[in-house]
């Protein structure tokens, strides 16, 4: 670990605030909200197969994330060694370091738009976002050398298996459910074997479990919408840019209009910000919110925005 703190420490010595602005605009395409708006693009306005590949590839690779972080739980480099290293966007560095979430959502997204679309213009750019991101993360203080590396071959490795899956198996509910019980299972079995693990830490527990949570939420949303829709909604792809400029605007209005909505009403019932210290049962309840919030989210965005659409016309 030694040399991946000089590293860490080498980069930040270039701490200008361009060189800052520099990095923390890369280090964007690894999150949630960029990662939201590509793939409702691509849904939505451009190609929904390849949509529909992506957010499979994405959902699965960062429940994934979660589980492994949660299982090494190794500290982040800002604050295993905070005296040495500055944390310059800490509100994007939540939970464990290893492997690094945003590596891995811009390796999923970029790298599974790459293998679908095979263009080479595609390829060439969604290598030089991977790289970004991960030195962007290193040079935020957020992770080490191998969280980025770690997290960019498994974002890469995900979207060659699943699109492997999607051409030898022609249903792909079968991989869709298959994948989804799995999940739900792993999901049960890191919530029972942490709660003992921060039985006195209920703040802690439910920041190093939250991400897992709004993963797990997203996927079964997702794979319930893309059901919902193949069944009740099928809606067409068209060339007509104002029509796809309206779809975008609305679809992302729509879903982050029920993200912070949802999180507002569910505040309100249980602020994680609040928890007592042994407040456990409090904060599975908090994040039980969050799968259902997450959850909401993207079923509505996959199944039910298109039906609205559809009877629109756009």
């Amino acid at each position: 670990m030694g040399f991946e703190v000089e590293i860490i420490k080498w980069m930040q010595t270039f701490s200008d605030e361009i060189t800052k602005g520099f990095f923390t605009f890369w280090t964007m395409f690894g999150e949630e909200l960029i990662i939201i708006a590509i793939m409702g693009f691509i849904y939505w306005c451009f190609d929904k197969k390849a949509g529909e590949f992506i957010g499979f590839s994405v959902f699965v690779s960062l429940v994934l994330n979660s589980v492994i972080k949660i299982a090494i739980k190794r500290v982040r480099p800002f604050d295993a060694f905070p005296e040495q290293i500055n944390n310059w966007r800490g509100e994007t560095a939540g939970g464990y370091s290893f492997p690094s979430g945003h590596t891995q959502g811009a390796a999923s997204v970029f790298g599974s738009a790459a293998v679908w679309i095979k263009k080479r213009w595609l390829s060439i750019a969604a290598t030089v976002i991977i790289i970004m991101v991960a030195i962007s993360r290193m040079y935020l203080g957020a992770h080490y050398l191998t969280d980025v590396i770690v997290g960019g071959l498994l974002g890469i490795g995900i979207a060659f298996l699943i699109h492997y899956l999607f051409k030898k198996i022609a249903n792909r509910n079968r991989i869709y459910i298959t994948t989804m019980i799995g999940s739900v299972i792993l999901l049960l079995i890191v919530f029972f074997t942490q709660t003992q693990a921060f039985a006195n830490d209920a703040q802690n527990f439910y920041s190093k479990l939250e991400g897992l949570f709004k993963m797990e939420g997203a996927f079964i949303g997702f794979v319930f919408g893309i059901m919902f829709e193949k069944k009740q909604v099928n809606f067409t792809m068209h060339k007509v840019l104002w029509k796809n400029m309206l779809r975008f605007i609305i679809g992302v209005a729509i879903v982050m209009g029920i993200r912070y909505s949802l999180s507002f009403l569910f505040d309100l019932i249980i602020n994680p910000e609040n928890l007592g210290a042994t407040e456990i049962s409090f904060a599975g309840v908090a994040m039980m919110l969050d799968f259902i919030r997450y959850g909401i989210m993207v079923f509505i965005a996959i199944g039910v925005y298109p039906l609205v659409f559809k009877k629109l016309k756009i």
